[in-house]
Formats: structure tokens, C-alpha cells, sequence
């Protein structure tokens, strides 16, 4: 039997059922830019659709499959460049746990390119919001570096990336070996089929997301 309340009409009181609660519509994703969009209606877009954040189970299935890739057969030499992630980034740190390796981890100073220091650095808190090395941290050469996970807002199949309008992944990633393999990481619905590029920069030879790791068309995939 449904509820009934009563109700003020002036002196009176009537007896009626309890209205039906308001009924929330289920949010729709955003619509991607039109064909032609530039990079800035890209990123407006990619915080919208990241604002969720991501889903834990996603993001261990992702490092899984990067540490499983590092340790497999032909697996790539060389020091491993870890990012500390942002809310909205997939967590790459649990791949030291599970793979022994030499990792590296940046630091964005105040001014100029990323610098290269241990993983295990003392770290603190950038301005822009995520952890990092110590200004005092010993300082590693970019040269030893054979594979590096990129984070990123959005990433397409060819390999092209839309960081976050900055440029210092690009510079940084322009001085490495040209035999370093650039792991572009994020969750597979944040690579697209395609994104404005400039000659700047850098596309990834690899993409890595929860269904594991696999080249770009700039990696030969």
C-alpha cells in the first residue's frame, strides 16, 4: 500500500500519497571534438572524461601488464623511467614490486628540462599537485635509459600523445637514446584514433593499457 500523508490546503487537511521522487537522468559522456579540433579542444575534452578518476582494478591490471611485459622474453635493457601518478593517472609504481629492474623517476624543477633521479628518492610535493625527487637527489644520465612510461591526457594508435601543454615530456623525451621505447600509458578508452601532432613532438613506440602492452603504428605495430 503506498504511503499517505496529509497535506495544508488553507484550514484544511487532505490526505494524499507522497509524490514520486525526482528522477535523475544518467550522465551522458561528453561528445569528442569535431574532425579538425586542435589540441586545447582535446584537452578540454580529456578532463571532462578523466574527472571520474581510475578505477583501481583497471589501473593494477595495466601495471600487471607492463611488469609482465619488462620481464617476459625480449624484454627491453636498460634503466626504466617510472611517473608518480596524478588522481586521474594509472599508477605505475606497483611494476618495482614485481619487476626487478633499475628505475628512475623525474623531477620538474623550476626552471628548465626534467632531470632523471633514483626511484627511491626522497620526494615532495610539486605545485602542480604530484610528488617528486628532492632538489638533492643524485642525478642519473638520460643515457642509460632504455624504456620509459609516459603518462599522458589522451594517446592515439599511431602513438601520438596530447600531454598536458607544457612540453617538458617532449623535450625530455627528445634527448633519450633513439633506441629508448616510449610506453605511452593510459586506460584504453583514452586512446583514440587519432590527434592533432605538431613536428615537436614525440610519438610513443608502445601503448600500455589494462589489455596489456602493444606497439604504435610509430613502433612498427
Amino acid at each position: 500500500m503506498a504511503n499517505r500523508r496529509r497535506r495544508s490546503t488553507g484550514d484544511a487537511a487532505v490526505s494524499g500519497p507522497d509524490p514520486a521522487p525526482p528522477r535523475i537522468s544518467p550522465r551522458r559522456p561528453a561528445p569528442p571534438p569535431a574532425s579538425g579540433a586542435g589540441k586545447e579542444d582535446w584537452r578540454r575534452w580529456a578532463r571532462r572524461v578523466r574527472r571520474s578518476g581510475v578505477p583501481e582494478g583497471l589501473s593494477s591490471a595495466a601495471a600487471s601488464g607492463i611488469a609482465g611485459w619488462l620481464s617476459g622474453a625480449g624484454a627491453p635493457a636498460g634503466m626504466v623511467v617510472l611517473y608518480l601518478p596524478l588522481p586521474d593517472e594509472v599508477d605505475v609504481t606497483p611494476v618495482t614490486a614485481e619487476t626487478a629492474r633499475v628505475y628512475a623517476v623525474t623531477r620538474t624543477p623550476s626552471h628548465g628540462p626534467l632531470t632523471l633521479h633514483p626511484a627511491d628518492s626522497p620526494l615532495e610535493k610539486h605545485h602542480y599537485g604530484f610528488r617528486q625527487p628532492v632538489a638533492s637527489a643524485p642525478v642519473l644520465s638520460p643515457d642509460r635509459v632504455g624504456v620509459v612510461l609516459v603518462p599522458g591526457l589522451l594517446f592515439d594508435r599511431r602513438g601520438g600523445r596530447l600531454g598536458r601543454g607544457k612540453g617538458y615530456y617532449d623535450r625530455f623525451l627528445a634527448a633519450l637514446p633513439a633506441d629508448a621505447l616510449r610506453v605511452g600509458v593510459a586506460l584504453e578508452h583514452l586512446v583514440i584514433e587519432s590527434l592533432p601532432t605538431e613536428p615537436h613532438d614525440v610519438p610513443m613506440t608502445h601503448l600500455a593499457t589494462e589489455n596489456g602492452v602493444r606497439k604504435s603504428a610509430a613502433g612498427g605495430g
